[in-house]
């Protein structure tokens, strides 16, 4: 049995506003179980889900506090890895939608 780990709770509304923002785009949600199933550098990121926007998927990702960038990698926090599972398991079970 694999034990996920917990999110921090967000600090204020403010903090629960942008996990909420960052995680409300199915783009961001694919990107975020693909980080937590290991793929972590941002060229493999932008080849997975697309060139696109991908700055700004980033950028939302960060400030939010579920990633973390430094020289072209991807470090998940722990509420990154946390929400990860949390979203890779609603896409197993048919929920999250369109991810």
């Amino acid at each position: 049995m694999q034990i996920e780990k917990k999110a921090r709770p967000p600090k204020s509304p403010e903090e629960m506003a942008l996990v909420h923002h960052a995680l409300e785009s199915p783009i961001r949600r694919n990107m975020i179980i693909l980080m937590s199933q290991g793929v972590l550098s941002v060229p493999e990121i932008g080849a997975a889900v697309g060139e696109k926007m991908l700055d700004y998927h980033l950028h939302r990702l960060e400030l939010a506090g579920l990633i973390e960038l430094s020289e072209g990698k991807i470090v998940l926090t722990e509420s990154g890895a946390a929400y990860g599972g949390l979203v890779r398991r609603q896409k197993e079970m048919g929920g999250a939608g369109k991810v």
